[in-house]
């Protein structure tokens, strides 16, 4: 690991700390998987990319109005030793905290993290929760269906995608690739 940002495992233990939720853990190590390759794509700091998809929502359980949602986990960052690099690209994530994403990470992280997420539930509802059946054409069935995943904001979804520039379609098959190695320890089947 690049010794300039602080360990994965300390990242680990902070997100198990703060976040006792089995299903937003798996939501941590997803979104995690999707900034690496994101990272990897683009030559990127894959270490740097990891630890800001592991922690996004670190703090969520235990801050998750918006106005102290990644602002408090900041704090616990920065009192941590994490660099304010990967905070502000945290915090930079959620759309009310009113900040720039001009740079990759921060695009990276707001496009990831909602679709990740769609992306995981669209596949848990199949029978056999087989991540290879995921399709874009399913996905973007289930976001026309307003019932579906209601705590999903559909236009970050699509306004992440349109900022990462990359089209909707290639980026869920993008991030269908990105999970499947991981799909055991996500609760899915490859």
């Amino acid at each position: 690991m690049s010794s300039e940002w602080p360990s994965r495992e300390l990242a680990w233990e902070l997100l198990n700390r703060y976040t006792k939720n089995p299903n937003l853990v798996k939501h941590g190590l997803a979104v995690e998987a999707v900034m690496r390759a994101i990272a990897q794509q683009h030559g990127e700091d894959e270490d740097l990319f990891g630890l800001v998809g592991l922690l996004h929502d670190f703090d969520y359980e235990v801050y998750p109005e918006i106005g102290q949602h990644t602002i408090e986990g900041g704090k616990i960052l920065l009192q941590e030793g994490f660099p304010d690099r990967i905070v502000t690209a945290i915090r930079s994530h959620v759309t009310e905290n009113g900040l720039p994403r001009d740079g990759l990470l921060e695009k990276a992280i707001f496009a990831s993290d909602e679709l990740t997420g769609f992306v995981v539930a669209v596949t848990l509802v199949r029978p056999d929760k087989n991540l290879s059946d995921v399709t874009p054409k399913s996905v973007i069935k289930k976001l026309k269906d307003k019932g579906f995943a209601r705590g999903v904001n559909r236009a970050d979804v699509y306004d992440g995608t349109a900022g990462l520039g990359v089209e909707l379609d290639q980026f869920i098959t993008f991030i269908v690739d990105a999970l499947t190695p991981h799909a055991e320890a996500l609760g899915l089947n490859p």
